[in-house]
């Protein structure tokens, strides 16, 4: 449980643009889509299906070609642990959607950096070098990011959050792969 994050913590959380430094494989964005990975939010009025948060996810592959796009989140248990997300196409059911867990969220850091530390759900398959998440085709369960605010790269930054994942979560950091947030080929 994350006892630190709060509905304030979410307030903060969706107010802006995250690019993904490092990533697992995914049934929606294997490796060849590693590049200019974003992801945006943003509080909406809560949908039929209970949805109080569009998610707008954008990945490039090596040629340039786009993919992503829009879909939906909510809280699983907002007063209980807010920190926990289902996520999926706005139009179907919570009950398809895929788990979105924020196990570590910081703010303005001391040199300004903000980063995310993200799983696909509960990292319950055991590995030689910890635990790591099963990757469920129909509710896109499963998953590993390392997230921060800015496009640019900061490697002891990136480290710093791999250790708190394996030291603090158990989790296996080998799946995570590098994502290319090169300025020039994403736009920036």
């Amino acid at each position: 449980k994350n006892t630190i994050f709060n509905q304030e913590s979410l307030a903060a959380y969706v107010s802006g643009e995250w690019y993904v430094h490092e990533q697992a494989v995914t049934t929606y964005l294997p490796e060849g889509r590693n590049y200019c990975v974003t992801a945006s939010y943003k509080q909406i009025p809560r949908t039929f299906w209970g949805y109080t948060i569009e998610v707008n996810n954008q990945a490039k592959n090596a040629n340039g070609e786009t993919f992503g796009g829009i879909l939906a989140a909510a809280q699983t248990n907002p007063q209980e642990d807010p920190s926990k997300l289902e996520v999926a196409p706005g139009f179907l059911p919570r009950f398809l959607a895929g788990l979105y867990w924020i196990l570590e969220f910081q703010q303005e850091e001391e040199d300004g950096e903000e980063w995310a530390l993200i799983v696909g759900g509960q990292p319950d398959v055991r590995t030689e070098n910890g635990c790591k998440t099963k990757n469920r085709f129909i509710t896109s369960s499963g998953g590993l990011w390392i997230f921060t605010r800015s496009s640019e790269r900061n490697d002891d930054l990136i480290e710093k959050i791999k250790t708190i994942a394996v030291d603090k979560y158990e989790l296996d950091t080998t799946v995570l792969n590098f994502v290319n947030q090169t300025a020039s080929f994403c736009g920036y």
